[in-house]
């Protein structure tokens, strides 16, 4: 019997893999069977969450392909009391400023070994920013987690405080990025004093006090007309 011609290789997906926000992927570290589908998302930049070093064929994906490769927690010490934490705040951090918010490192992959402790915390950490409530996060977090799901991922992204994180300028925000209302306040806050400023500046007149300045004014002129008439007189 003639050999059947075999079809086109099935292209797996990696473990966990789900788009987070439009230009933003997370995914378990890749296998080298799974590596194929990440020419699909035409990567910009890959970033590894954890210390262990990605496997020989993604290097050759990544190097071949271009593609920015940040390895993030390569450093294992932990400030005093932190021990508890998943992962480090500075991994949150440059994650978050560097790479999710900025628009000039998308599109952007964020993996780690399993796809669910420092990847599940870092996106949770960016609901809690976006003000997600903390029942939404958690439904995200565990839909990906499932049975390995950890109290100590769920209390990081709970306790995660947003002002860690400083936004690049906003003409590299992703278009999904929508500001918190505290911003928006912050924003308002600004504008109004910043229009205030222009209308003091404006012929030198606070709003509201253009008859006080006739006064002045016109006090001056009489003043002005006193003086000459006492010249005269004299």
């Amino acid at each position: 019997m003639s050999k059947q011609p075999s079809g086109p290789a099935l292209i797996q997906v990696p473990n966990l893999f789900s788009t987070v926000e439009p230009g933003v992927y997370r995914c378990a570290s890749p296998t080298a069977a799974q590596i194929p589908f990440l020419s699909s998302l035409n990567l910009k930049t890959i970033v590894s969450l954890t210390p262990e070093h990605p496997i020989k064929p993604l290097l050759t994906f990544i190097r071949s392909s271009g593609i920015d490769f940040i390895h993030l927690g390569l450093n294992l010490w932990r400030p005093p009391g932190t021990e508890w934490k998943p992962v480090r705040d500075e991994v949150i951090k440059v994650a978050l400023e560097k790479y999710i918010l900025d628009i000039r490192a998308h599109p952007v992959l964020l993996i780690d070994p399993i796809g669910v402790h420092q990847t599940g915390c870092v996106v949770g950490a960016l609901r809690v920013m976006q003000g997600w409530n903390f029942a939404s996060t958690l439904v995200e977090y565990r839909a990906h987690a499932g049975s390995k799901h950890r109290y100590a991922d769920e209390q990081y992204i709970e306790l995660f405080d947003p002002d860690l994180v400083n936004l690049p300028p906003p003409q590299y925000r992703p278009s999904w990025w929508v500001p918190s209302s505290a911003e928006v306040e912050e924003s308002s806050d600004e504008e109004n004093e910043e229009s205030k400023t222009v209308d003091r500046e404006v012929n030198g007149i606070v709003p509201g006090q253009e008859g006080q300045k006739e006064d002045v004014m016109n006090g001056d002129i009489s003043k002005e007309k006193t003086i000459k008439s006492e010249t005269v007189v004299t």
